[in-house]
């Protein structure tokens, strides 16, 4: 079993409210053969250092399991965060 840790705090054009970006990042991954066998409940959590102008993150975790390799699941991870909107700087 495989655990995940999912979280936002940006909203999305696309998918509107961190937890709705959440919400479609797993949906995402199960479309990609990573099945979620477990799911925590949401919560939220505030940005650390603390920035008045920073929104609080939603979170949570998920157990899955895929037949892809450990390189491949994380190639697959990657993607989606890219066509959820994350970019990396």
């Amino acid at each position: 079993m495989i655990i995940l840790g999912i979280g936002a705090n940006l909203p999305n054009p696309d998918f509107g409210s961190p937890r709705a970006n959440c919400g479609a990042a797993l949906q995402k991954l199960e479309n990609l053969n990573v099945r979620i066998e477990f799911r925590s409940s949401w919560y939220q959590s505030q940005p650390i250092p603390l920035a008045p102008q920073q929104p609080w993150y939603v979170n949570g975790v998920v157990a899955v399991s895929t037949s892809l390799a450990p390189l491949a699941l994380m190639e697959c991870l990657l993607q989606v965060e890219l066509e959820i909107g994350r970019r990396r700087t």
